[in-house]
């Protein structure tokens, strides 16, 4: 065997190896083992992403992002109203906290009493009041004689 048979030899398994590890997409693995002429694979075609589409993606993140970030600020704004609203809240009920225990500590009657006899110069009663009935018969006539008036 000369040098040249050799390499051919050595082409030629490198070719048939290369061949024997190719599958046919779709075909049959068996066959994919001993090629068929004129039936290989094709070649890879790389689909290129157009310009349109990289412009229409960096756009749409982009309002992603404002519609995001607005929506960020929008929810501080409102949690700051809710609480100043909080805050004003919590002052109305202290004030009525506040009011309920003045009215209350002014209506007890220890205090009027005082006030009543020390200011206005009144004092209770020695005697029970006397209750009585009235006549339906007189009252009647009372109140007709109103009328006529």
């Amino acid at each position: 065997m000369t040098h040249q048979d050799i390499t051919e030899t050595a082409v030629d398994r490198d070719v048939s190896a290369r061949r024997e590890r190719r599958y046919i997409y779709g075909g049959d693995t068996r066959a994919a083992a001993r090629p068929v002429e004129g039936r290989s694979n094709r070649r890879a075609i790389r689909r290129k992403v157009s310009t349109f589409n990289v412009i229409v993606g960096i756009f749409t993140t982009g309002i992603a992002i404002v519609l995001y970030v607005g929506n960020i600020l929008a929810v501080n704004a409102l949690a700051r109203e809710i609480g100043s609203l909080q805050a004003a809240y919590d002052r109305v009920v202290s004030t009525n906290a506040t009011l309920r225990a003045e009215v209350t500590r002014k209506a007890a009657m220890e205090r009027i009493g005082t006030i009543a006899a020390e200011e206005l110069k009144l004092r209770y009663p020695a005697a029970q009041a006397e209750v009585f009935g009235i006549d339906e018969e007189l009252e009647g006539e009372l109140t007709a004689g109103e009328e006529h008036r």
